[in-house]
C-alpha cells in the first residue's frame, strides 16, 4: 500500500507514522498513552485498508480524527484538528510568523510581486519533499542560490571561489585581476594567496630597478573589489599571505590604517612550524628567492604572533588559518594535486585553484521535539533524511547552474570534483531547546553526536546519489578512505555504500556563517552563540516622541512563554552570549564541530572589550591544539568601531593594546656579487600605522650586540648594555 500526498507523489504507508501522530495529540493535552497503546489504535484505525489500494493522506488524517472522537478523546482530537489546521495555513502562507526586519532582508531574494508561497516553489525547483524542508525551516540553500534558481542571466548560485595564485610576474598578477573582476560580475566572491610575489625592494628585470611587494598589489586587487558593482552590493575578497613571506609585517598591519586594503578581508596563513616556533620561543625565518638574490628576514617567532594578535586586537584584522590542518584534515588529502593556499572570503571553504563553494544550511533547532522542557529530544530520523535530501538538492544546483561561474577554469573544476558544501545554524537556539548551556560538557557531547550522524548522512546520500548518477570523476576510493577525515568520521555501514557506489561529491559539509538565511528563518547564525539576548532599539515618531523598546531574540522569549516567566527571569545559562561565553568553551564547541566537517568553519570569537592581546595570543594556540581550520577574533569597542562610529561613551575603547617592541635582522644576497647587505628594521606603530625604521646592522662596540634605532637614537639592543651611539 502507498499513501497519496497533497501533491501528487506516493510514499510507502508506514503504520508508526500514524502512531506517532497519535501520541502527539495525546501528549499535548496531557494523556499519559503508551507509545503501545497508540501503535494498537493505529492498527484498529487501519484494519479496513486494502493493502493493495493506495490512499489518500486526507482520508488517513479523516480516519484518526473521527477515531479519536468516537473514543471520547476530545481534548486530543481537539488538538489534532487544530494541528491539521495549522499545516494547512502553513501551506497556503508559508512563514507567516516572520516580522517585518525578517521579511525586509528576504526581499532581496524575491523576484518581482512574488509571494513567500511562489518563492519557496521556485527555490524548491519542483521537488515537494524539498519544499516542504524549506516551509518548516529545516533547511535551506545559501543567500546565491536563492537569487540565482529561476533568474535569468549570468549570474552565479555560487557563493565564492578561490582562484589561482598570482605568479611572480605581471601578466600573472593582471590575470588574475581579470579573473577577480569577472567573478564579481556574475555575484561570486573571491578569494587568493599572494606568496608567490616577490617582497618589496626586491630586484626586477625591468625600467622599476625593483619591486613595489606584495601590499601594491593587494591593494590593486582591494580596488577592483571595491569598483565592481553586483546589483546593488560589491564583491568580497579574501586575501591570504603566508607567514614565512617577507612583506608579512606589512600585510599584517595593514588593516592598522583604514585607508588600505578596505575593499578585502586578510589572513595569515600559519603553519604547524610557526606555531612550534612560538610554543619553543625560537626565531622564525621568512625567506624568498628570485632570480637575483636571495632574502632571508628573522624575527622572534613569538613575538610575531603578538603582532599579529595585537592588530586583530586593536582592529578586528587580520584571521589566521591553520593552512596544515586545512591541507591535511579532508576527504582529498591524499590527492597530490589538491592543496589549498586560501579560502573564499568568509574562510568556511578552502579551495583549489576555480574551487568554489555551493551552501546549504540545516537549522538544527527544528528537530527538537518537546522544546524547552524535560522531555525535549532530537528526531535524528528526520535530521538524516533533510541532510541527505540537502546533499542531493545541492548536487542537483551544480548541474542546473553549471554554466553559470564567469571563468571557463570554474565551469571545468565544478565538473571534475562537484564540490558541496552543507552547513548547520541555530546552535544557540538548539541549547536552549535542549536545556543544555551552550558550550557545556552535555551540549559538547550532544554535538559530538549530532554532527556524527550528520556526516554519515551526507556521505549516504552522495553515495546512493552516485549509484544513480556516477561518481564525481576525480573519485578514487582508496585516496579518500585513505585520508585521515574518512577514518576517524565515516562508519562502516557507510563505508561500505562508498565502496559499493562511490560518491558523488568531493566534498560535501561546510559551516558558513548564514547572515541572511539565518535571519530570515529567525535564529542564530552558524555555529555561534547569540551575539545579544536583547537588544535596545529607538523609535521617534513624527512628533519628535523618542520611545525605546527592547527586542529580544526569538527563541529566548519562546522559551520564557513555554517556561511562564518573564524574559528577564531566563535562568542565567540561558543567557549566555559571545560576551560572556569563555573563550576556552567557545573553542570546544567549534572544535568538535570541525572534528565532522570536512572543509572550515566560519566564526568569529566574539571578545569584551577588557580583553587583552594575550589573550588573543591565548586564542590563537588554543584553536592550533584543538585542531580549528581558522581562527578569526573581533573585540568589542575596539579601535575600528571608534574610528568608523567616532568617538562617544558607547565605542571608546577602554582598553587598547600595546604594539609589541620588536626588530627584523634582514640579509640581502646578491646572485651575481655574492654580496650580502644585512639591515635591522624596528617595527614602529604610529597613529595605527606601521612605520618601517631601518637601518644597515653594525654591532655595539662595547657588548657586540646589534645596535637598534629606538625614538630616532641608535642604541644598543641587549638589556644589560647603555651604549648610544648619537650620545657618544
Amino acid at each position: 500500500m502507498q499513501v497519496i500526498k497533497r501533491n501528487g507523489e506516493k510514499e510507502k504507508f508506514k503504520l508508526d507514522k500514524i502512531s506517532n501522530a497519535m501520541c502527539k495529540a495525546y501528549r499535548s493535552v496531557g494523556e499519559n498513552i503508551s507509545e503501545e497503546e497508540c501503535m494498537e489504535q493505529a492498527k484498529l484505525i487501519t484494519k479496513d485498508y486494502r493493502k493493495k489500494d493506495n490512499i489518500n493522506i486526507e482520508t488517513i488524517q479523516d480516519s484518526v480524527e473521527l477515531f479519536l472522537m468516537e473514543t471520547k478523546h476530545y481534548e486530543a482530537a481537539k488538538a489534532y484538528i487544530k494541528f491539521r489546521e495549522k499545516q494547512r495555513v502553513d501551506r497556503e502562507n508559508p512563514w507567516s510568523d516572520n516580522d517585518e526586519r525578517q521579511d525586509l532582508i528576504m526581499q532581496k531574494y524575491l523576484l518581482s510581486n512574488e509571494t513567500k508561497k511562489q518563492f519557496l516553489k521556485r527555490v524548491s525547483f519542483g521537488k515537494p519533499s524539498l519544499e516542504k524542508i524549506f516551509r518548516h525551516k529545516e533547511g535551506i540553500f545559501g543567500g546565491r542560490n536563492l537569487y540565482a534558481i529561476g533568474r535569468e542571466g549570468n549570474i552565479t548560485g555560487s557563493n565564492c571561489y578561490v582562484t589561482e595564485d598570482p605568479e611572480d610576474n605581471l601578466e600573472s598578477i593582471y590575470k588574475v585581476d581579470y579573473q577577480i573582476a569577472r567573478t564579481y560580475s556574475y555575484g561570486g566572491g573571491q578569494g587568493l594567496n599572494l606568496s608567490k610575489i616577490r617582497p618589496k625592494g626586491a630586484k626586477v628585470n625591468n625600467s622599476s630597478n625593483t619591486t613595489p611587494g606584495v601590499m601594491v598589489f593587494a591593494e590593486k586587487y582591494s580596488h577592483t573589489t571595491l569598483n565592481t558593482q553586483q546589483d546593488s552590493r560589491r564583491g568580497a575578497l579574501m586575501l591570504v599571505l603566508n607567514v614565512d613571506h617577507p612583506d608579512i609585517i606589512e600585510f599584517i598591519t595593514t588593516k592598522l590604517d583604514l585607508s588600505k586594503i578596505n575593499g578585502a578581508n586578510i589572513s595569515i596563513a600559519l603553519t604547524d612550524k610557526f606555531m612550534k616556533a612560538v610554543e619553543n620561543d625560537e626565531i622564525w625565518t621568512m625567506n624568498f628567492e628570485t632570480p637575483y638574490e636571495v632574502i632571508k628576514k628573522t624575527v622572534k617567532a613569538k613575538k610575531l604572533l603578538e603582532l599579529i594578535a595585537y592588530s586583530a586586537h586593536t582592529m578586528g584584522d587580520p584571521g589566521i588559518m591553520f593552512i596544515d590542518n586545512m591541507n591535511d584534515y579532508h576527504l582529498l588529502s591524499e590527492y597530490e594535486d589538491v592543496k589549498f593556499t586560501a579560502t573564499n572570503p568568509c574562510g568556511e571553504q578552502p579551495l583549489a585553484p576555480h574551487g568554489s563553494c555551493n551552501l546549504g544550511s540545516i537549522n538544527v533547532k527544528a528537530f527538537i521535539k518537546e522544546p524547552f522542557t524535560d522531555k525535549a529530544y532530537f528526531d535524528f530520523e528526520r535530521f538524516d533524511y533533510v541532510v541527505g535530501q540537502m546533499i542531493i538538492a545541492l548536487d542537483d544546483l551544480l548541474t542546473m547552474l553549471g554554466d553559470r561561474h564567469a571563468l571557463k577554469e570554474q565551469r571545468e573544476h565544478v565538473k571534475k570534483y562537484r564540490e558541496v558544501g552543507l552547513g548547520i545554524m541555530g546552535l544557540a537556539d538548539l541549547a536552549l531547546a535542549m536545556k543544555k548551556p551552550y558550550g557545556s560538557e552535555e551540549f559538547v557531547e550532544f554535538l559530538d553526536i549530532m554532527m556524527k550522524h550528520m556526516i554519515n548522512a551526507a556521505a549516504r546520500a552522495s553515495a546512493l546519489n552516485a549509484k544513480e548518477k556516477g561518481t564525481f570523476p576525480l573519485y578514487d576510493y582508496d585516496k579518500i578512505s585513505s585520508s585521515r577525515f574518512y577514518q576517524e568520521t565515516i562508519d562502516q555501514e557507510v563505508d561500505e555504500l562508498i565502496k559499493k557506489h562511490g560518491l558523488r561529491n568531493s566534498r560535501l559539509l561546510s559551516v558558513a556563517p548564514t547572515g541572511s538565511i539565518s535571519n530570515i528563518l529567525g535564529i542564530s547564525g552558524g555555529v555561534e552563540p547569540f551575539f545579544q539576548i536583547k537588544y535596545t532599539r529607538r523609535i521617534i515618531s513624527m512628533f519628535d516622541e523618542e520611545k525605546k523598546l527592547t527586542i529580544w531574540e526569538k527563541t529566548p522569549l519562546e522559551m520564557a512563554r513555554v517556561l511562564d516567566i518573564q524574559p528577564e527571569n531566563l535562568p542565567e545559562w540561558a543567557k549566555i552570549t559571545s560576551q560572556t561565553i569563555d573563550f576556552k568553551e567557545r573553542a570546544e564547541v567549534q572544535s568538535t564541530i570541525q572534528k565532522y566537517v570536512d572543509t572550515a568553519i566560519s566564526s568569529t570569537f566574539n571578545i569584551p572589550n577588557n580583553a587583552t592581546v594575550e589573550d588573543v595570543m591565548d586564542i590563537y594556540l588554543l584553536a592550533w591544539k584543538k585542531g580549528l581550520k581558522g581562527a578569526t577574533v573581533f573585540r568589542d569597542r575596539c579601535a575600528k568601531i571608534g574610528i568608523l562610529a567616532g568617538i562617544n561613551e558607547k565605542t571608546e575603547d577602554l582598553n587598547p593594546g600595546v604594539a609589541p617592541k620588536m626588530h627584523i635582522e634582514e640579509k640581502w644576497y646578491n646572485k651575481k656579487t655574492n654580496e650580502t647587505r644585512e639591515i635591522i628594521t624596528n617595527v614602529v606603530i604610529e597613529d595605527q600605522k606601521y612605520v618601517p625604521d631601518k637601518m644597515d646592522r653594525e654591532l655595539c662596540p662595547l657588548c657586540g650586540s646589534v645596535l637598534v634605532k629606538r625614538q630616532g637614537c641608535i642604541q644598543c639592543s641587549s638589556d644589560l648594555c647603555d651604549y648610544e651611539k648619537c650620545a657618544v
